[in-house]
């Protein structure tokens, strides 16, 4: 058996409330005998910390690549795919800022990373060996975020809404649903869907278990 083999890493990516952590999570649940490691794109948002809060409320944004810390998840995924670990939260990011547990997250042999940008960044594609784009129903996608934006902002739907008419329809169809081209696979996931799920589950572990040998 060869020592060190190179990871699996797979990428998942959708426009926002499209159900990407959840088929994250499924996959890794299936996949539970190589202990995965998942990175979300969003622990990677930068804190802007460099501008004013007047110029912040401006330039702020998580649906351009401008809102993520490239250089930092790139380099962790390299890090875990050199069999490495990383260490968490990284500087300069929203999740370092409100202070999250330092933690290190140790290497597995399924890397997955999922977020709505990620198929944008050429050198983080270059690293995928799978790549699956989640596709749900636009007016399915804008209610689950309003519902969810709600519930996470104590009800303020107004805030809710013009924050989606600022950032998300302007950059969606350019930096999250343009990057559908570069998926190996496109998933329906409007309920989910367990047999997508089983049958890419099955395909990862054959190729790890290739490797393996």
């Amino acid at each position: 058996m060869p020592q060190n083999f190179k990871p699996m890493t797979v990428a998942i990516t959708g426009g926002s409330a499209s159900g990407k952590t959840t088929l994250a999570n499924a996959l890794a649940e299936t996949l539970q005998e190589f202990s995965p490691v998942i990175l979300h794109q969003d622990y990677y948002f930068r804190d802007w910390s460099e501008y004013s809060p007047e110029e912040r409320e401006k330039v702020i944004t998580a649906n351009h690549p401008d809102a993520v810390r490239w250089e930092a998840l790139v380099g962790h995924i390299r890090q875990l795919i050199a069999r490495q670990p990383i260490e968490t939260p990284p500087e300069g990011t929203r999740a370092s800022v409100r202070g999250d547990t330092p933690a290190t997250i140790q290497p597995s042999d399924l890397v997955i990373v999922e977020g709505h940008l990620i198929l944008w960044h050429e050198e983080l594609r270059d690293l995928m060996d799978v790549k699956l784009f989640v596709d749900v129903d636009a007016h399915e996608r804008v209610l689950r975020r309003l519902l969810r934006d709600v519930a996470q902002r104590g009800g303020d739907l107004e805030w809710a809404v013009a924050w989606y008419r600022r950032d998300v329809i302007p950059n969606f169809p350019t930096y999250t649903e343009h990057c559908k081209q570069y998926a190996d696979l496109i998933i329906p996931f409007l309920n989910g869907n367990p047999v997508a799920l089983q049958t890419i589950a099955a395909g990862i572990r054959d190729e790890i278990l290739k490797r393996k040998t």
